[in-house]
């Protein structure tokens, strides 16, 4: 089952980390859908546990997520902020932050993705453990 959280999310009280991670998601996942924005929150979770720090953090990485390789976040907040998914985005952002037991494990555990056409060096050779739509996820030592 899709996150039950995915009714209407309030932008009231919502965090400068949530709006980034959720226009992030949108830019990297957003054709694919909600279960391809919140298997990419997922991987985004894997990693801030794994390195200790927060998911804004993480998707701020240089070079981490390629939404941010030519713009700022906040640009990519501006970019998305007005569409109807981007509620979709925050509210999948808000359980990744707040409550990550309750994400459903799209990803399976997944600490990469990537989109099948065109892939990265280091995901040749590479098996997903999942594929949603036109994104494949894998699960590596980081």
């Amino acid at each position: 089952m899709l996150l039950p959280l995915l009714a209407t999310a309030p932008t009231q009280g919502v965090t400068y980390g949530q709006k980034v991670v959720a226009a992030v998601l949108m830019a990297e996942a957003w054709g694919e859908g909600p279960k391809a924005m919140t298997a990419v929150a997922e991987v985004i979770r894997t990693r801030a546990d794994k390195w200790g720090v927060s998911p804004l953090a993480v998707v701020k990485r240089e070079r981490h997520f390629s939404c941010l390789n030519q713009t700022t976040p906040e640009q990519l907040i501006r970019k998305f902020h007005d569409k109807e998914d981007f509620k979709v985005a925050l509210t999948i952002a808000r359980t990744m932050y707040n409550r990550p037991e309750h994400l459903p494990d799209f990803a399976e555990g997944a600490t990469h993705f990537d989109a099948l056409r065109n892939r990265p060096y280091w995901a040749q050779g590479k098996r997903p453990v999942a594929v949603i739509g036109k994104l494949a996820f894998y699960k590596l030592n980081i």
